[in-house]
């Protein structure tokens, strides 16, 4: 019996799989295997940093050599004052060549008075380059990456 307008069993399953189909096909395309330099501002020169530069670019610790990418150490950094009507909003770990982008994303505020996160991240086998954006509430987001080798994959 169909009735149209009505969503029965069947009907769900249909269009389920043929999303389950459609959205992997579409992520593929669109998502970048680089990070692209129009969505956040980057240095112009990384070994001369300008004043507004040192404020709001991350700075990245990150082992050389991780041995297990199910583990990797990761601190962030930001020499950022945290007032209440400029700091950074939030700071998010990516890396464009992991099954999994985004690492995380983590909120701070004022009452923080300092953007420091130490936390751990999993990371695909190779010589992945680990993005992290920082975003500031009055001169947008500024990025930072940092390359690393991984031993043994984590994902």
């Amino acid at each position: 019996m169909n009735i149209d307008g009505v969503l029965t069993r069947r009907r769900f399953l249909r269009y389920a799989s043929v999303g389950g189909i459609a959205v992997p096909m579409f992520a593929t395309t669109v998502l970048p295997n680089v990070a692209p330099a129009s969505v956040f501002q980057l240095p112009a020169d990384p070994e001369n940093l300008t004043d507004m530069e040192k404020l709001h670019i991350p700075k990245i610790t990150l082992p050389p050599v991780v041995e297990d990418g199910s583990q990797a150490p990761i601190v962030v950094e930001v020499d950022h004052p945290m007032e209440p009507d400029h700091y950074i909003k939030n700071i998010q770990i990516m890396n464009f060549n992991d099954p999994v982008v985004i690492k995380g994303k983590f909120y701070f505020t004022p009452a923080n008075g300092e953007v420091y996160l130490g936390t751990q991240i999993r990371l695909d086998g190779g010589e992945p380059r680990v993005w992290v954006v920082a975003e500031c509430n009055k001169h947008g987001k500024w990025a930072g990456s940092k390359d690393t080798k991984v031993a043994a994959g984590g994902c």
